[in-house]
């Protein structure tokens, strides 16, 4: 007692304490007060330990907080991207489409590793669209975890598209994450409306379902909607290109088996009807009349699918506008060329192939539908780097359209 009194200093296995506390063993240790949890303490004071049961770890009340055992920085370190779960219908590095929110199930999960337990926040910020990844959250131990990155919902602008590049910050070394925007067209009832004059007729200044007019023949964004002939606007248009390679893709619907045609003009379902039979329909029976007779098809009111007639028209207009004598012909547009030139800024959209539902010569070829049909082929305006004509199309493909006035 008089030790204690003296010099406040506490002796265990020795004689010689040389702190308020000497404990000395060889063989044996000191145990700290063990409780449920950190919260279990009633009057914590700052450097006070205990053993957190919960945690199983020493926690210290430091700066009048529990540090939570986080006696020592942990360093963390990327590995890799370990899988992009977004909801394209192309695949899942595809998080989003243009013009749209990013879904909240479009996450990324990241691998990383830590040298011991600690708190961690990450963030990737593209600065252009306001897209973001962030996660936080605790290590609970050194090791190697998977970390999912959720997104803020930003609406991607409508002419954006590919991959986006991000930093992923918060660890020692950072990360690049490359979410891909892909190109989604749009209802044809959400198009906009608006006409422009080409020689005497009036046509929509853009493809339905179409983002904007053309800005380039190859243009992703004035392509639109890829419409079976005659079929009403019921959700096998809507497609989605690559946000990358602005060619391959897929519709936003699934795609039929084989010759499971439709048995009326309107299928009642939104799936892109394939077949490899003679007369290449998608509609059994092959009803004729469907857009040469109700010829608005899925144009706005006021407008309506050209005819034949009304496409012949327009290609002879080209000479008049300046636009139909790059190939020294006197008939009209000589090729994809001056069919953009025209006031009709006609994009090279290609088309969709009525046996798979794949999409082919997109930023090449241009094939547009009219409402006139002749011995179960419908007439299509087509043209190429070398050729712009009138031709038959099969009823079963994916085309676009472009309204004319009534």
């Amino acid at each position: 007692m008089a030790t204690i009194t003296s010099f406040a200093q506490i002796g265990v296995g020795t004689d010689d304490p040389k702190a308020t506390l000497d404990v000395v063993s060889t063989n044996s240790g000191v145990i700290v007060p063990r409780v449920a949890n950190a919260a279990a303490v009633t009057s914590p004071k700052n450097g006070m330990v205990i053993y957190d049961l919960s945690l199983n770890c020493f926690n210290f009340y430091e700066n009048d907080a529990w540090n939570n055992c986080l006696s020592s920085p942990a360093i963390m370190t990327f590995d890799s991207v370990n899988a992009y779960n977004g909801v394209s219908v192309i695949d899942s590095q595809g998080v989003g489409y243009n013009g749209e929110a990013v879904p909240a199930a479009s996450t990324i999960d990241v691998d990383v590793t830590t040298t011991s337990r600690g708190t961690y926040s990450f963030v990737a910020t593209d600065a252009t669209t306001g897209l973001e990844y962030t996660a936080t959250g605790d290590f609970n131990s050194a090791g190697s975890y998977v970390v999912t990155l959720s997104n803020n919902g930003a609406t991607i602008p409508a002419t954006t598209s590919g991959v986006i590049s991000m930093t992923l910050s918060g660890a020692s070394n950072t990360l690049v994450l490359e979410p891909r925007i892909d190109v989604k067209s749009i209802p044809a009832s959400a198009t906009t409306v608006f006409d422009v004059t080409y020689g005497t007729q009036k046509w929509m200044d853009r493809n339905l379902g179409a983002r904007r007019v053309a800005t380039a023949s190859d243009d992703v964004f004035s392509y639109g909607n890829y419409y079976q002939w005659g079929r009403p606007a019921d959700g096998h248009e809507i497609t989605v290109l690559n946000g990358t390679t602005h060619t391959s893709g897929r519709g936003f619907a699934d795609v039929t088996a084989l010759e499971d045609l439709a048995t009326s003009d309107a299928p009642g379902h939104p799936n892109f009807i394939t077949t490899d039979v003679d007369p290449y329909d998608w509609r059994n029976g092959n009803n004729d009349d469907r857009w040469n007779t109700a010829s608005q098809g899925p144009c706005p009111a006021g407008y309506h699918v050209p005819t034949q007639a009304e496409w012949t028209v327009a290609d002879a207009a080209a000479i008049a506008s300046g636009n139909g004598t790059n190939g020294g012909t006197t008939t009209g547009w000589d090729n994809n060329v001056e069919t953009y030139e025209s006031t009709l800024k006609l994009p090279t959209a290609g088309y969709r192939g009525g046996k798979t539902g794949n999409f082919s010569t997109q930023g090449t070829n241009g094939y547009y539908w009219s409402s006139t049909i002749a011995s179960t082929i419908a007439y299509t305006m087509y043209f190429s780097s070398t050729d712009a004509y009138l031709g038959g199309g099969r009823n079963a493909n994916g085309i676009p359209v472009r309204c004319i006035k009534n």
